[in-house]
């Protein structure tokens, strides 16, 4: 379970070497770092569409879901912690490393 500090890191997609296109509700992702795609369910397409907008925080995504797909906090919760780890793993997300994303 994450602690306070990490629910309310603020996170961001990682802008560079990444693109994207959402494609009938879904999205597919390019790391052109690694030349792989990804695609997204509209749960995560909503996720990483508000990941490229703006900083967010695991609370505010968890609200997203919860007022989108009007699901249990709790399952959005772990919906969003769950993704933000891929995410992480993938290097996906700006400020990880600070070499990741220069603006």
């Amino acid at each position: 379970m994450p602690t306070v500090e990490e629910r309310e890191s603020l996170m961001r997609l990682r802008a560079q070497d990444v693109s994207w296109r959402e494609i009938d509700g879904e999205m597919v992702l390019l790391d052109l770092r690694t030349s792989t795609y990804l695609t997204a369910n509209r749960v995560g397409t909503l996720l990483l569409r508000l990941l490229s907008e703006h900083e967010r925080t695991v609370d505010e995504l968890a609200d997203a879901l919860v007022t989108e797909f009007e699901i249990p906090r709790s399952r959005a919760q772990a919906d969003v912690e769950a993704f933000i780890a891929d995410l992480r793993t993938r290097k996906l997300l700006a400020g990880v490393d600070p070499a990741d994303d220069p603006t």
